[in-house]
């Protein structure tokens, strides 16, 4: 994702600047999925017992060891290279989300919805951390792409989720299954796969600016295309059955 980013917003930018941005961005990417990952974890109910709570604890300071690294390694990145501090607010948003989501989400009814959320945010923040490396004007196809991609991680985790509905072990599941339905499921899914289509066309329109009309992207776009279009037409298709 932090590459894709990169790419797209690399005109005017120093060869040698990208590559240091690209390995400095996909390191901090890495650090903050996984520290994402560990809060999607922790997204349970808060343990009695004083030995689940010491556990509780270590696993919530791992989380924290690995987003304290990866901001760390931003704020030297951005001092060292002289980059405007765009990716330094991102990082702190996602801080926040993350804090917010381990005091106040472990005690919400629909916290599975949450989880859904989180894991979509860890997977697709690459993409506009990537882009706030190289401008801090980023580009309108960074936010239809990192729309696209957020969309299609939900519609892949309800559909997911719809499989295993009958199942006792309902703790594992999105709420959104089990609260609307399966075959409402099944539509809603179906509607985020046709709007990440949208997105990924949108800027192919002749109107849209040329800067971003370039192979790689394209490319990019036609394969996550077919790939969307296969999950819609399979989404369709069980909704039917």
């Amino acid at each position: 994702m932090v590459l894709i980013g990169l790419e797209t917003t690399r005109f005017g930018v120093g060869i040698g600047r990208v590559k240091i941005n690209v390995y400095y961005g996909s390191f901090i990417f890495v650090l903050i999925a996984i520290s994402g990952m560990i809060v999607v974890f922790l997204l349970k109910e808060k343990p009695r017992d004083e030995k689940a709570r010491s556990i509780d604890m270590v696993i919530i300071t791992f989380s924290a060891l690995f987003y304290g690294i990866a901001f760390g390694l931003a704020v030297y990145h951005t001092i060292a290279y002289n980059l405007e501090s765009l990716n330094l607010f991102l990082l702190a948003l996602v801080g926040i989300i993350w804090f917010l989501s381990l005091y106040y989400g472990r005690d919400w009814k629909y916290k599975e919805i949450l989880k859904n959320i989180i894991i979509s945010v860890s997977f697709s923040f690459g993409l506009i951390y990537g882009a706030s490396l190289n401008t801090t004007l980023i580009p309108a196809i960074i936010y239809l792409f990192f729309g696209a991609v957020f969309l299609l991680q939900i519609s892949k985790d309800i559909i997911n989720e719809c499989k295993h509905i009958d199942r006792e072990d309902k703790e594992s599941f999105t709420p959104i299954a089990t609260i609307i339905g399966e075959e409402k499921s099944q539509k809603l899914s179906m509607i985020l796969d046709i709007l990440v289509i949208l997105f990924l066309i949108i800027p192919m329109f002749p109107d849209f600016p040329n800067i971003f009309a370039q192979s790689f992207y394209i490319y990019t776009t036609i394969i996550t295309i077919v790939i969307v279009g296969i999950a819609a037409l399979l989404s369709y298709r069980m909704n039917n059955e």
